[in-house]
């Protein structure tokens, strides 16, 4: 598939949301998708923290909001497309819904450090998961990781001086395998993150 593109991310909709007074007020995602077409097109300068912390306000009254499960997922998969773009390296081919992720993109994925003065994830730690993943996608075996392992799982912290991974794209990924692991053995329904 070709990647995600600026006027992908700009003609961007999503579906109504279940229930009336749910969803995402359409009119706040449509110009956030705007800024980040922008950013994709270096006329902006989003960061994968902002898009991760943004908070949409409920629809108007009267009116049906985007469904809070669509805008999240595109939002995970564009916080990856950034990041590759920003660090200039192929992206992984789950940059799109459709794309499920491999054993082999488990095995080449690079995360950033940390910025400046920031705490990250340890890099041995991540390094673990990311080997028992890749099992996971090589064998589909009842010994692999499940939605809900992936949900559980927790990063220490690294040291001044041991080496680490940016928090942000760790996380955004870890929400990537909780979507394609839960759509892959129909668990629970994917849970809204932070975007409330």
């Amino acid at each position: 598939m070709t990647r995600v593109t600026p006027e992908d991310v700009r003609r961007r909709r999503f579906g109504p949301a279940p229930f009336g007074p749910h969803g995402y007020h359409p009119a706040q995602v449509d110009a956030f998708c705007a800024r980040i077409a922008d950013t994709m097109a270096g006329l902006d300068r989003l960061t994968v923290a902002d898009i991760r912390l943004v908070e949409f306000d409920g629809p108007p009254p009267g009116h049906r909001g985007y469904d809070i499960e669509q805008v999240d997922d595109f939002l995970d998969h564009l916080c990856m497309e950034l990041e590759y773009l920003r660090l200039g390296r192929s992206r992984l081919p789950a940059g799109r819904t459709h794309d499920p992720l491999t054993h082999d993109d488990v095995l080449r994925i690079q995360f950033s450090t940390p910025p400046y003065g920031f705490p990250g994830y340890m890099a041995d730690e991540v390094a673990v998961f990311l080997d028992r993943l890749a099992a996971t996608l090589a064998h589909h075996g009842p010994n692999g990781l499940t939605p809900e392992d992936v949900r559980a799982t927790t990063f220490n912290l690294a040291p001044d001086g041991v080496p680490a991974y940016h928090r942000d794209e760790v996380d955004a990924f870890l929400d990537l395998v909780v979507q394609q692991l839960s759509t892959a053995c129909c668990a629970e329904p994917h849970q809204p993150r932070a975007h409330s």
